[in-house]
């Protein structure tokens, strides 16, 4: 089997607008899964807010389960198809542009904003240029905590950088190509069935389990790589989800085959959202592996399911999934700073929590809504820094929201793509 043509100019290029979809409503959901932080248990150090319910921990570890592991599947997957049409270092100056830069920006700005008021609920006292000039403004850099949820952009830059060096250092005719094609895609013929389908869940949980447990063997591996970074473990654990996603743009059959509809996985993905199997500090080696591998198992349980629901439902694209795909970047960037913002004003307001974490759910949302419509749209430089393209002309004869959402399912917008990793 050989690595798969490359597209030319007579060739249409195939847009997945069920997977840039669910990738952009993951997105969206990203908000809820940081506003239940404000009320959860288990984060008490997010504002200073003491009304909180268990029932917050259930939903953020819920989300937590299956969000991110999707944007690094999707990230490799799109890294693929960018590099079928581009060369290593075109793609590596995409990826620059979509992520180093909207990653440098959010970190210099709204981020230390951020950090600046959980300096003040931990009891620092001061203005912003009395934080900047204290420890406690080093240490944000030197332990990266700087990074914030942007952890998830500085992961996938390695991952990036490792593709194209592949790409580049790989012939086209290269047997390893054609291995890694044949790999794939004999993986999609032997999950196709329904029964086969759930081996292979096993079998991406159990890869996924031996790439944890070895960390724990590993001295140093959770310690941090360099001053600000991150460590191996943190770079590496969401790894295996990039690769499944690099084979999923390898092989057809492959992508065929995870996304195929099968009616048990509604059943399945409620199951491993309800229950949600994590490992913890107080359990044995044995215990814990066992812990691991249902917490993995759930958690490609989840994201398949996702994939598959958008797959069946929302293939057509068009212009709603156009606008979500474009404002996505837009709401992952700046939504969690304004969590934590709003947060902080709702925390001598007493309203029932059931009312307060909804309200800031639509302040955060509809806040970078307003920003993406009225800055990210329209002024080159803030598209630019906020989204990696200065686009401005050709996106604003798009649709925006409010057209996107008015106009008819079945209208669609001719050239829209959904080739981007994040």
């Amino acid at each position: 089997m050989t690595t798969p043509a490359l597209p030319t100019a007579a060739t249409p290029r195939k847009h997945y607008h069920d997977i840039d979809g669910a990738r952009s409503v993951l997105m969206f959901l990203s908000v809820a899964l940081h506003a239940g932080t404000v009320y959860a248990p288990a984060r008490p150090w997010i504002t200073g807010n003491v009304d909180r319910a268990a029932f917050f921990d259930w939903l953020i570890f819920g989300i937590h389960l299956f969000v991110t592991p999707t944007f690094f599947f999707v990230g490799g997957f799109f890294a693929v198809l960018l590099l079928k049409r581009q060369s290593p270092a075109s793609f590596l100056w995409n990826r620059f542009l979509r992520t180093v830069i909207p990653l440098v920006f959010i970190a210099l700005s709204f981020n230390m904003v951020e950090h600046y008021l959980r300096w003040g609920d931990a009891g620092g006292q001061g203005s912003f240029l009395d934080w900047l000039a204290s420890p406690a403004f080093v240490e944000v850099w030197a332990s990266g905590k700087w990074q914030l949820h942007l952890w998830f952009l500085v992961s996938l830059i390695p991952m990036f950088v490792l593709s194209a060096a592949v790409q580049f250092a790989l012939p086209q005719d290269s047997r390893l190509r054609s291995l890694a094609v044949t790999a794939a895609d004999r993986f999609g013929g032997l999950i196709g069935g329904s029964a086969t389908f759930a081996f292979g869940l096993v079998l991406l949980a159990c890869v996924d389990t031996a790439n944890y447990a070895s960390f724990s063997l590993i001295p140093g591996a959770y310690d941090l790589i360099a001053p600000g970074f991150q460590s191996w473990h943190k770079l590496t654990a969401e790894f295996p989800f990039f690769v499944v996603g690099v084979m999923a743009a390898l092989s057809p059959r492959l992508l065929a085959a995870l996304v195929k509809w099968r009616w048990w996985m509604p059943y399945a993905a409620a199951a491993a959202f309800i229950f949600q199997p994590y490992p913890n500090a107080e359990q044995g080696f044995a215990e814990g592996l066992v812990m691991i591998f249902l917490n993995e198992i759930t958690i490609w349980t989840l994201i398949l399911f996702i994939l598959q629901f958008f797959h069946r439902y929302f293939s057509e694209g068009g212009p709603r999934t156009t606008w979500l795909a474009d404002c996505a970047l837009s709401m992952y960037l700046f939504h969690h700073s304004l969590v934590y913002i709003y947060g902080q004003m709702l925390v001598d307001v007493r309203w029932p929590v059931w009312a307060e974490f909804p309200i800031l759910v639509l302040l955060a949302a509809g806040t970078v809504i307003a920003m993406h419509e009225l800055l990210v749209r329209r002024y080159a430089i803030v598209r630019l820094l906020a989204n990696g393209k200065t686009d401005v002309a050709e996106i604003r004869r798009q649709p925006g929201l409010f057209a996107a959402f008015a106009a008819p399912r079945r209208d669609k917008v001719a050239g829209s793509t959904g080739l981007s990793p994040v």
